[in-house]
């Protein structure tokens, strides 16, 4: 099991403003971002319930499958980042299949930035759009990705943005490296966020889906 501690920021159309340049500059973060590439994701829809997410990722064969765990008793609160910290385990099966069940399809755009929260302080890790490694860095197994995602909701929805931090690691320090990596990125003057909505992906999307029709 993954297990990751996560907080998540939504707006409609368009991020606040400049907070797309701020992310991406390598002069106010010193370190390349990764990704920018896209990908297609499909999403159970389940609007009777938001703590269990089903995914199929991109080209991948296979379900990823999302359970809220708990929520941290101690949230986020480092200006301008601030909201409940969230708790999830995670596992991948070949096995799962959609089938005939309602889904619904993201288009996703997403730039990615690394942390290691193994030291005392957080060290960012230099991607390439693949989201690999460069400079002889490995991918840590505790650590903090913080990312920012354009999405379109397939086949003509609207479009969102979303930015969140998502720590992995162990049960008992996921929350602490989250908390660590806002700190610094707080630290690096971002934008005001406006008024975002706080959710997770899949109580995001189960307000943005019809409730599918009996028998399907």
């Amino acid at each position: 099991m993954h297990v990751s501690a996560e907080i998540r920021w939504f707006w409609r159309e368009q991020p606040p403003e400049g907070f797309k340049d701020w992310f991406l500059s390598i002069v106010v973060h010193e370190v390349m971002v990764g990704g920018g590439s896209t990908r297609v994701d499909r999403y159970l829809i389940d609007p009777e319930q938001s703590e269990l997410g089903l995914k199929a990722r991109g080209g991948k064969t296979g379900i990823e499958v999302k359970g809220l765990v708990a929520v941290a008793p101690d949230g986020l609160n480092t200006p301008p980042f601030a909201g409940p910290i969230e708790l999830w385990g995670k596992w991948t099966s070949e096995a799962l299949q959609f089938g005939s069940l309602s889904t619904r399809s993201l288009e996703k755009q997403r730039w990615l930035r690394t942390f290691d929260t193994a030291l005392a302080s957080p060290v960012e890790i230099p991607l390439d759009s693949e989201d690999q490694p460069l400079d002889g860095h490995i991918l840590p197994t505790q650590g903090c990705n913080v990312e920012l995602v354009r999405i379109r909701l397939l086949p003509k929805g609207d479009t969102w943005w979303t930015y969140a931090f998502e720590a992995f690691g162990a049960l008992e320090s996921v929350a602490n490296g989250l908390r660590m990596v806002a700190s610094v990125i707080a630290d690096r003057q971002p934008p005001p966020l406006g008024r975002p909505l706080v959710a997770s992906y899949p109580a995001w999307l189960g307000e943005r889906s019809p409730a599918p029709r009996q028998g399907q």
